[in-house]
């Protein structure tokens, strides 16, 4: 819409308003020839014809057009444009993921490591504005993907996560210390590391409450995840015989999940500890945790003023050049007719 600079101007409407009222007081037409703003052209009367009684009137009336066009553009006309200027603010998430031999169980389907990888792709995908990265541990801890939102890539080193690829044992202080390093020097004002474990700590040189004060102090988030029954669980266990041959045995071992401990280091961060017993339990706590870290979209009005007194300037001129030359030219011939 447009709208003017100074609307005080508008009361310049007053004078062609004044010429309109004092044309339809005088009707004669040489009171209106007399009147016309560019030309004196009272020779046109004589002819005493309906048309050039009409042309005359057109003529009064383009000049009135031009000279209110003019007021308008005196008053500086404009017109706003606005829009809102988005942009999010991702967060920088680190998944830190145990990959000791007991993640083979079978209490999830169809067993905790291949639950948590199939999890863990649904949450990459759902966060698009997000960075993300990806450490495994076991007895060690190593970084499978630095944060990246080459989603293709990241998704291809979980697929190729393996178990049984680390030293055996659960290291989660050393996990949480790699994911760390990967979130303390980054610019992002969001840090959020999401544990999934399904043991206790059991190895390593870091204590993982020493680990989740460090967390703390860089101001990252630690959502601790627990995986697996709380009873005994079935579990393959690979060996090689004297041939060399591989085998699988099915053994039924203890549970050595420590949800005092998840719970610790998630209360230290100000996060939150989850258990999940099964698949679809695993699947609703990454949905929550989802939702709890959402991408923060922020939006800036904008606006920016564009002249629009270029067109109303040029429709006058051309309505008032075009009855200049018309009665100057066109019934030039008339008037040299009637003078002889």
């Amino acid at each position: 819409m447009w709208q003017v600079v100074h609307k005080e101007y508008y009361l310049l409407l007053v004078l062609p308003l004044v010429v309109l009222l004092y044309f339809l007081f005088k009707r004669k037409e040489r009171a209106l020839a007399t009147h016309l703003l560019l030309s004196q052209n009272t020779d046109i009367l004589r002819k005493k014809s309906r048309r050039a009684k009409n042309i005359l009137r057109l003529f009064f009336v383009c000049q009135l057009t031009a000279l209110c066009l003019l007021v308008f553009v005196i008053c500086e006309p404009f017109q706003l444009k606005t829009w809102a200027q988005k942009w999010t603010e991702g967060l920088d998430i680190v998944i830190c993921l145990d990959v000791s031999e007991s993640m083979d169980a079978t209490d999830l389907t169809p067993s905790r490591i291949l639950a948590a990888k199939q999890v863990i792709r649904d949450f990459i995908k759902n966060r698009p504005n997000d960075r993300i990265g990806l450490v495994i541990f076991g007895g060690e801890a190593i970084l499978k993907s630095p944060l990246t939102r080459d989603f293709e890539f990241l998704l291809s080193q979980v697929d190729d996560i393996r178990l049984r690829e680390l030293k055996q044992g659960t290291a989660i202080g050393m996990g949480l210390s790699n994911a760390i390093a990967r979130l303390r020097k980054t610019e992002s004002k969001n840090k959020v590391i999401i544990l999934l474990t399904d043991g206790d700590s059991n190895v390593g040189s870091i204590n993982p409450i020493t680990a989740s004060n460090l967390a703390a102090q860089e101001g990252i988030r630690i959502y601790s995840i627990g995986i697996g029954e709380s009873d005994r669980v079935l579990v393959p266990i690979y060996a090689y015989d004297a041939e060399g041959r591989k085998t699988q045995v099915i053994a039924q071992v203890p549970s050595y999940l420590n949800p005092k401990l998840l719970e610790e280091i998630a209360q230290i961060t100000k996060a939150k500890s989850y258990m999940a017993r099964n698949t679809n339990g695993l699947q609703k706590i990454l949905q929550e945790i989802d939702s709890l870290e959402k991408t923060r979209i922020k939006v800036k009005p904008m606006a920016e003023k564009e002249d629009r007194y270029f067109w109303p300037a040029l429709f006058a001129t051309l309505l008032l050049l075009s009855t200049f030359f018309l009665q100057e030219t066109r019934f030039q011939k008339g008037r040299l007719r009637n003078a002889v």
